[in-house]
């Protein structure tokens, strides 16, 4: 039993001293094929090897030499950076992405060129002001009357409105107050006599009337005519529809009696009594009516004029052409009654 146990120890030493001197063995040398292959490498292997390590040189070159730039020219490459975003920003500040709805947006140019235009196109299209007329009305009859007026004249001050259609169209309103006068004087009536010692005589009646009348005037006109180019000028013929509305009248009448003679012998006598303060002739009556027009009573006249005007200033002439009356009180001369025809001027005054 102790022998065998001696075999095995001496067997496992022997074991271990063989495996420890394998281990510690060195490598065998490379064989002449290795070292062939090593020798067959191709030369652009060789050659990409030294172009990395050429690049790596000038990169490294490249940025020792990069931090040796001047300050000066550091700003300048700075403020070109600079201005190149300020470019950028303001390029697509004004872009918008395909993908926005769109919200009728325009340029501050584009706003200021819309502005302007409607500037010009409505101080040559669209007007305010204050118009002031002055007339020459030839009353045909009046009244009872059927003598026509002497003279007699019209005053009024309206608001006004103008507007064009276009270059050849224009409409334009007016409505104020309107002051007329007219004045009828005349001889009604002659009688003729004779005393009882055949002294013959004539008794004359002399018609003295007027009247002053206040009514509301809205006179409508249409203009014809061609725009001035480059300015706001207008020439123009019109036609116009003109309705009125009497609101009061005040009517005054005087009757004058004169006894005329052909007899010296009378005349003497006469003027002896005039002298005296005894002559009763002529012979004097007067009245006055004061009368408020009522709903019922309207005018309406048709003129035809011409005219010129500007964006401040106008003026245009117009000729009455045929009128009635509701009740039958004002008839005026028309166009073409020789030089009694009636007519008025009106001068407009723009305020906007």
């Amino acid at each position: 039993m102790t022998t065998f146990r001696r075999i095995l120890t001496i067997a496992s030493l022997l074991s271990v001293l063989g495996f420890a001197q394998e281990t510690a063995a060195p490598q065998a040398a490379p064989t002449d094929s290795t070292t062939d292959k090593a020798a067959e490498t191709p030369a652009s292997v060789t050659d990409s090897v030294a172009t990395v390590d050429s690049t790596a040189d000038s990169t490294a070159s490249l940025a020792k030499d990069s931090t040796a730039v001047p300050a000066d020219s550091a700003k300048a490459v700075a403020a070109v950076d600079s201005t190149k975003a300020d470019t950028l920003q303001a390029d697509t500040s004004d872009a918008e992405p395909a993908w926005v709805k769109p919200r009728n947006k325009i340029t501050y140019a584009q706003y200021q060129a819309k502005i302007n235009a409607g500037a010009k196109k409505k101080s040559r299209t669209l007007h305010h002001g204050l118009t002031i007329v002055s007339a020459n009305y030839h009353d045909e009859s009046y009244g009872d009357l059927d003598h026509g007026a002497d003279w007699g004249t019209g005053l009024g001050m309206y608001y006004f409105y103008r507007r064009y259609f276009g270059h050849y169209v224009g409409f334009q309103g007016r409505l104020g107050g309107l002051y007329r006068y007219s004045r009828f004087e005349f001889d009604k009536k002659w009688t003729n006599g004779s005393f009882k010692d055949g002294t013959e005589y004539s008794l004359e009646h002399n018609f003295d009337r007027k009247y002053h009348n206040f009514a509301v005037d809205l006179p409508l006109t249409l203009k014809l005519g061609h725009h001035v180019k480059k300015t706001t000028g207008f020439i123009f013929m019109s036609a116009t529809l003109d309705i009125t509305k009497p609101i009061f009248e005040m009517v005054d009448t005087e009757n004058y009696l004169y006894l005329n003679s052909n007899s010296k012998e009378f005349n003497a006598e006469m003027e002896t009594i005039t002298n005296e303060g005894k002559n009763p002739f002529p012979l004097y009556e007067s009245h006055q009516t004061n009368k408020f027009f009522y709903m019922d009573d309207w005018e309406t006249s048709g003129w035809l004029g011409f005219g010129v005007e500007s964006r401040l200033v106008s003026f245009e002439v117009q000729f009455f052409g045929i009128g009635t009356s509701t009740k039958d009180n004002h008839r005026y001369y028309h166009l073409g009654h020789d030089s009694d025809m009636t007519w008025r001027i009106f001068l407009d005054f723009s305020i906007r």
